[in-house]
């Protein structure tokens, strides 16, 4: 390939290719992961890696790591979920066990999703949760139902929202 023929390939995809790495006995599909890995080594948790493969309804999906001790599934990804890979997420959290699925993801380098919000300090993390505790008192269908009125609130030239 070219240098033009490689700007536009990933211009196109945007994509770059994961390259594969060996660390702590495990062969990772990408240094991305591998770092995750070093992430939960770092703070003590004890991770599996690519355990176990789900089929579901002619889509197969596996799962990057399993931490046993926080019954927990995490899935890995460098850029933002694409729809249909929030769809697949979504199915695998109601089929795996829809009543008591914790599910997260985490998107970019460890260092990258590393916050502090005042006295606070975290990771930048997406989750699903069932049961959630995140909204007392609140069913899930009302959490749902409030965020698609908040997607549909519009600010533009004064407009002002109802809620």
């Amino acid at each position: 390939m070219t240098s033009a023929e490689v700007e536009v390939y990933f211009s196109v995809n945007n994509d770059i290719k994961a390259i594969k790495t060996e660390y702590d006995g495990h062969r990772f599909r990408s240094r991305l992961e591998a770092r995750w890995a070093v992430f939960f080594n770092a703070i003590g948790l004890t991770y599996e890696y690519e355990i176990e493969g789900f089929e579901m309804d002619g889509t197969r999906y596996l799962p990057d790591f399993y931490i046993p001790s926080l019954n927990r599934w995490f899935e890995i990804k460098d850029k933002p979920f694409s729809l249909d890979e929030i769809k697949k997420c979504e199915e695998f959290c109601r089929r795996l066990d829809n009543e008591n699925i914790k599910y997260s993801v985490l998107i970019g380098e460890p260092n990258l999703c590393a916050i502090r919000v005042g006295e606070f300090f975290g990771i930048l993390e997406y989750v699903w949760e069932w049961p959630s505790e995140k909204y007392p008192d609140k069913t899930e269908e009302e959490v749902a139902i409030a965020a698609i009125v908040a997607g549909k609130a519009r600010f533009e030239f004064g407009e002002k929202t109802d809620v």
